[in-house]
């Protein structure tokens, strides 16, 4: 059955592979399934049908929860490479990395379980892993007289924070995440978080709000399965011609010669309202492949023409035009992210933007342009030194003001990748970065020249590490339960964040000094310092100087972790 998600479509995109597939397991009929529930109350095989039957105080229809709960869990793990699918039936064994989660109406209330997982795959290092949701046991919880899922309570979106949360949580044991309370400074309540359970989450915790992986949480799930994107990319840029542009293309450097994928992009919402257009399209490689900096790189565009009709309406103040059309002396936004072809594939790609242009109402090309620098994803230095490189491709000489860089523990939203955005995920859940400081206040480049900032260490701090040894492995807790869980089998090894955190956040201005460019409010061209804006999300990484497949920390700590 498809239960697509209209919310989770528009975060990070349909057309985006995904190398891990998380089956949410509505069986219509008892199903044989992998036994491996270890109190007398709560057996997983064969898995029980999600029968209403098991849940009478729920009012509406068996596929509008389903519908539901698919979207709760597809929220959850939005930013990650994961994909959530929705069966009736046992799936197929055609994908080799597999999730499979029963979500039943089952009662386990005996030995209070709400969900439990197979293990704790610490470091995920199991290929394909069970779990299993006990729905029933929330009817016996919370379902009765004055219940948080009885009466007017009893709607579907509780119900599907309920079951979705318990789900997301085993999911997420069996990708090597940990139950804990941890709380960071600046974040929420631990009772907001997934992997925190029993006394820590009220009932109301549960089913009024659809809670989210904590800071550290969301950093060992990345490491463990990877995220949905490589590179994320915003831009404030001004049309400097008189002329209305109907089209914006830019010629982007990418070393593949199968083009890069575009998920989440700028103009999904009616927040979104900064841009003229939406939908952005990649086409090429337009051209033989050439050596550049690192390698050998293929020239792509990537083009913007589809209107936006959120352009200028709701909280945007100040754009004028049509949706599709930036006028002459417009301010505009654009966003896109980017990823590769193959999901497997753990490298990070640049992507390096060459040149921008800007065409007319015939597709005729626009005589003035903005200016970028372009920005690779960070490469390794011989002395230890992980540097991002800053190159202006442009043929004139510019300015690169006010670098600000963030190591992060989450993904900021693309959405909040704009004047004023704050630092929040993509359901507008705030966080705080693990430290911000300022690279470069100021330096000039002439044309063709580049500049390699460095920005961490090879021997530096994680900032999440968890060295799990077998002797911890016997006071782990994992699954959902309503006091404390019950000890599952796990996995003594490592876990630890990207290297040098999930996600580096950059913000830089781009200043050509002696411009030309049409000043709306003079009405005529004039000459002086024109600003652009880039924003710029990249991906952390494994940090594996062996090149054996395995983060060196792992490398450097398994033995410990495999000690008693």
């Amino acid at each position: 059955m498809s239960l697509t998600s209209p919310a989770w479509a528009a975060c990070l995109g349909l057309g985006v592979p995904k190398a891990n597939n998380l089956y949410l397991m509505f069986a219509n009929t008892a199903t044989p399934y992998l036994e491996f529930g270890q109190l007398p109350n709560s057996p997983t095989s064969p898995a029980q049908p999600f029968a209403l039957s098991g849940i009478p105080s729920y009012g509406g229809t068996a596929a509008a929860l389903q519908t539901a709960v698919q979207s709760v869990v597809e929220m959850d793990f939005c930013e990650f490479n994961v994909r959530v699918h929705a069966t009736n039936a046992f799936p197929p064994a055609t994908l080799p990395r597999r999730n499979i989660v029963a979500v039943t109406t089952q009662n386990a209330i005996a030995d209070g379980l709400l969900s439990k997982p197979q293990r704790l795959d610490t470091g995920d290092l199991y290929q394909v892993d069970y779990s299993y949701v006990y729905g029933g046991t929330f009817q016996s919880w919370l379902g009765g007289s004055g219940g948080a899922l009885n009466g007017i309570n009893s709607t579907v979106t509780r119900w599907a924070n309920a079951l979705g949360g318990s789900a997301a949580l085993a999911a997420a044991n069996n990708y090597g995440v940990s139950n804990s309370t941890t709380v960071r400074p600046g974040e929420d309540s631990a009772s907001r978080h997934i992997m925190s359970t029993g006394g820590a989450v009220t009932p109301e915790d549960r089913v009024g709000y659809r809670r989210h992986f904590s800071d550290t949480s969301f950093s060992v799930l990345a490491s463990n399965v990877g995220l949905s994107f490589k590179t994320m990319w915003n831009w404030d840029l001004v049309n400097p011609n008189a002329q209305t542009a109907h089209a914006l293309e830019m010629t982007v450097l990418y070393p593949s010669a199968t083009p890069p994928v575009i998920g989440w992009y700028y103009g999904q919402s009616p927040a979104e309202c900064h841009s003229p257009w939406k939908t952005p399209t990649v086409t090429g490689p337009t051209g033989p492949a050439q050596a550049f900096h690192d390698g050998i790189y293929y020239p792509y565009t990537v083009r913007w023409d589809t209107p936006n009709p959120y352009w200028g309406n709701g909280p945007c103040t100040g754009a004028t035009g049509a949706p599709g059309q930036a006028i002459g002396g417009a301010y505009y936004h654009i966003g896109a992210t980017f990823t590769d072809i193959d999901p497997n594939t753990t490298a990070i790609n640049a992507l390096v933007v060459k040149d921008i242009r800007l065409y007319g109402a015939t597709n005729n090309l626009l005589s003035l342009k903005p200016r970028l620098h372009g920005l690779d994803a960070g490469t390794f230095d011989p002395f230890g030194s992980f540097r991002l490189s800053v190159f202006n491709l442009a043929e004139t000489a510019t300015l690169l003001r006010n670098v600000e860089l963030r190591e992060l523990p989450r993904v900021v939203g693309l959405n909040e990748m704009v004047v004023g955005g704050r630092i929040a995920d993509a359901n507008g859940e705030e966080f705080q970065p693990w430290n911000s400081r300022t690279l470069v206040r100021e330096a000039k480049f002439d044309v063709g020249q580049s500049l390699a900032i460095p920005v961490a260490k090879v021997g530096q701090q994680r900032h999440v590490s968890e060295v799990i040894t077998a002797e911890d492995c016997q006071r782990q807790r994992a699954g959902d339960a309503i006091a404390d869980p019950a000890p599952v089998p796990c996995t003594p090894r490592v876990n630890v964040d990207l290297f040098p955190s999930t996600t580096l956040y950059l913000t830089a201005d781009t200043v050509e000094p002696n411009a030309t460019f049409w000043d709306a409010k003079q009405r005529k061209y004039v000459t002086g310092p024109l600003s652009t804006r880039t924003y710029y999300q990249v991906t952390g990484r494994r940090l594996d100087q062996n090149k054996n497949g395995v983060d060196d920390f792992i490398d450097a700590h398994a033995p410990a972790a495999q000690a008693k």
